[in-house]
């Protein structure tokens, strides 16, 4: 579990996303430890803050690991960013594994801790614009309904909010576990 309070390491760099992607497309199993190590702890939280479960949670990053482990040269591609593209998988995994009541757009469980500390920074409607998108998996157009919003104000909040969260949220180094790389 990550602690809250613990000072994270600093984000890592385009440069060094790219030097972890050139060597996962090698084969290196230790760019996979790397990986983990950088976003292992920010995208767990995503997962569990969505699915609400944290072995369900665990499942997911473990895919999508695995997953990034099988096709890292969709990634190796200029201007893809490591972070987004695992955590869109996360997401997206996530969303299509939550069940029915854990559908709790606005809070969030106390294992997410960096996420909902990063998160509470953010503008009001930034905030609930992404748990609305991320943790929810409502379209833009739903998001601008329930809060009364035009859907341009909801892409900019969330554009906003994107670039604000990626600013904040940063990961302490975390070991990897053996039922993390196991299944790869």
């Amino acid at each position: 579990m990550v602690d809250p309070v613990a000072r994270p390491s600093a984000r890592p760099s385009d440069d060094d996303d790219a030097r972890l992607i050139s060597r996962l497309v090698a084969g290196d199993e230790r760019a996979l430890g790397v990986l983990y190590d950088s976003y292992g702890a920010v995208v767990y939280g995503l997962a569990l803050a969505i699915t609400q479960d944290p072995p369900t949670a665990e499942s997911v990053v473990t895919d999508a690991f695995a997953e990034v482990w099988r096709e890292a040269r969709s990634v190796a591609q200029p201007g893809l960013s490591l972070f987004a593209w695992l955590s869109r998988m996360v997401r997206s995994r996530a969303l299509a594994r939550r069940t029915p009541t854990a559908h709790v757009p606005h809070a969030h469980p106390p294992a997410a801790s960096q996420l909902a500390l990063a998160l509470e920074r953010l503008a009001p409607v930034e905030r609930q614009s992404v748990e609305l998108a991320y943790f929810g998996g409502l379209s833009r157009a739903e998001i601008a309904r329930a809060l009364g919003e035009s859907e341009v104000n909801i892409a900019l909040a969330l554009r906003s909010a994107m670039e604000g969260l990626r600013d904040l949220v940063t990961v302490p180094a975390t070991p990897v576990t053996p039922r993390m790389v196991a299944s790869v």
